[in-house]
């Protein structure tokens, strides 16, 4: 990437692509009205989805400082969508559903915490916007002397060399 391009690196973009196929082409289900049971489809869909990340720590340490506040340095805007589409035995007329979810990432030392809100893409999605939170904890760094130690391998560089 060009000098003068050098703060679109720390853009990252994810990306993911499935296929889920159920194990049962229909489910009994009741009819609310009569209490009848009826055969109710299973969808085969297409899943897909993926982010919009800019690394606040990255432009930081690779890039350029901004002289930032260490708060600002430590922050991932992040915008994710997760959609799918049915392909097979769909029952309604909306076939596409899925969220984008626009929120930020702190990442310190010990933790991440991220917090987004959850928009549905159209009515068969929902109709009210949620929020997420995630708390992630890094066990290796809290207690490296112990749950944070490998539990397969080598626990040191050394020792897979044959120090």
């Amino acid at each position: 990437m060009p000098e003068s391009m050098r703060l679109l690196k720390p853009f990252a973009v994810t990306a993911q692509l499935g296929y889920a196929i159920p194990t049962k082409a229909s489910v009994n289900e009741e009819d609310e009205e009569t209490g009848l049971l009826f055969a109710a489809p299973v969808p085969r869909a297409f899943n897909w989805g993926g982010t919009l990340q800019y690394s606040m720590p990255y432009l930081k340490s690779s890039v350029q400082d901004l002289g930032l506040p260490a708060f600002i340095n430590r922050m991932i805007p992040i915008v994710e969508w997760n959609l799918s589409t049915e392909t097979s035995n769909f029952s309604g007329e909306e076939r596409t559903t899925g969220t984008i979810n626009p929120g930020a990432i702190y990442v310190a030392d010990k933790f991440q915490l991220a917090v987004e809100a959850i928009i549905p893409v159209n009515r068969a999605s929902g109709d009210n916007v949620g929020v997420m939170g995630q708390l992630h904890l890094y066990l290796d760094d809290i207690f490296p002397h112990s749950i944070g130690k490998p539990l397969f391998g080598p626990t040191s560089v050394a020792e897979g060399v044959g120090y």
